[in-house]
């Protein structure tokens, strides 16, 4: 399947889900992230979510670390729109401040920017992912230029409401695979 219909398909199927799921799929993701041995890394980037689209609630996996896993150092994504680029913000559970970017992403307004050749793993966004890897976001761009200019070994994990379909059709040069991705009810590995 295209990424143009993947996108459509699974925004669509996200904002389908009820209150009660998402809590009860949001409980099981961050059982799955329990599960991992977060002793091989230091610094981890995670992506903050958008709401209104469902997105999975990345909060309640910082709330984990913060109370399981104090010793990682968490970074979190601020965003330049006019050259697609993110920076990464040292993320302080009781003092760090959001404000909204123009797609309703929470963005940290100040903090200390950590270089991307620190960061030991990546959680991705994504709308869709295939059983080889690789992932539909929203099309901009901005994880897979990321990608390019952090450590060739950094981690890249996907987190996601839904398993995978057989396969995306329209990849690209650009497009970096993941590592692997966290869904509900098991770790897929790639």
């Amino acid at each position: 399947m295209d990424k143009a219909t993947l996108r459509k398909q699974y925004l669509d199927k996200r904002l389908s889900i009820s209150r009660s799921r998402f809590l009860m799929l949001t409980d099981d993701l961050v059982n799955q992230v329990k599960r991992i041995d977060w002793s091989e890394f230091r610094t981890v980037h995670i992506f903050l979510p958008i709401k209104k689209n469902n997105e999975v609630d990345t909060f309640s996996i910082l709330n984990y670390f913060k109370h399981a896993e104090p010793q990682l150092e968490i970074v979190i994504p601020r965003t330049n729109f006019e050259n697609f680029e993110m920076e990464n913000v040292l993320y302080d559970h009781e003092y760090t401040l959001f404000r909204k970017n123009k797609y309703d992403i929470p963005e940290p307004i100040h903090g200390k920017i950590i270089s991307n050749d620190q960061i030991d793993l990546v959680f991705i966004p994504l709308l869709a992912f295939d059983k080889k890897g690789n992932r539909a976001g929203y099309g901009k761009g901005f994880y897979d230029r990321f990608l390019k200019n952090c450590r060739h070994d950094v981690k890249k994990i996907g987190i996601s409401f839904f398993e995978p379909v057989d396969e995306i059709s329209d990849l690209n040069e650009f497009d970096i695979k993941l590592d692997s991705c966290i869904c509900p009810d098991k770790i897929w590995e790639f």
